[in-house]
């Protein structure tokens, strides 16, 4: 298993460094209010887009971890809670009422 993680890898690094090679384009880039236009080559700007997107992804699967483990320590609550209402039923006295014969 470590042997193919380790040749993905490479394989992966083999394909980016290619394609920065093959995308050396320089690209103008001017954002709305900005004065200046950045001139950056084609594959950085893919590859920090990429990034910020993780980067983003990220944050979220994050943000729902949290949200899933408040979740589960309420339910965890909720069961002892109604553990402990079975538990004080169990415990109850049974008590016959003498019903009339008809």
């Amino acid at each position: 298993m470590r042997l193919l993680k380790t040749v993905f890898i490479t394989a992966l690094f083999i394909v980016g460094l290619t394609f920065a090679y093959k995308n050396q384009e320089s690209v103008s880039i001017q954002y709305y209010f900005m004065q200046e236009v950045w001139t950056v080559p084609l594959f950085l700007l893919i590859f920090f887009s990429v990034l910020i997107g993780v980067f983003i992804a990220a944050i979220g699967g994050v943000y729902s971890g949290f949200k899933l483990k408040r979740d589960i320590k309420r339910q965890q609550k909720i069961i002892l809670e109604l553990e402990d209402e079975l538990s004080s039923l169990r415990n109850m006295p049974i008590i016959e009422s003498k019903r009339p014969n008809g």
